[in-house]
């Protein structure tokens, strides 16, 4: 099975000219965001992260987890 392990998301981050990576709302979003990834049991199936300006691009496992994540987040995002 092959795919893609990797998917971007927009966060409220951004990254300095010192390539600091800097939370625009003081982490909340990303205390929120990582409290549902592990709510919804995928977080022992991420295996990298990296900050962008105005994304972070996720690494998964396998493809099979991206997918679930991807699904899961589009869900999540339509409440």
């Amino acid at each position: 099975m092959s795919g893609r392990k990797t998917i971007k998301i927009d966060a409220p981050i951004m990254i300095t000219q010192d390539k600091i990576a800097v939370w625009m709302d003081d982490g909340k979003w990303a205390m929120d965001f990582f409290d549902w990834l592990s709510k919804v049991k995928l977080n022992d199936k991420l295996s990298g992260l990296q900050h962008m300006n105005s994304k972070i691009k996720l690494t998964f496992v396998t493809a099979k987890d991206c997918t679930m994540f991807g699904l899961k987040y589009a869900g999540k995002r339509k409440k």
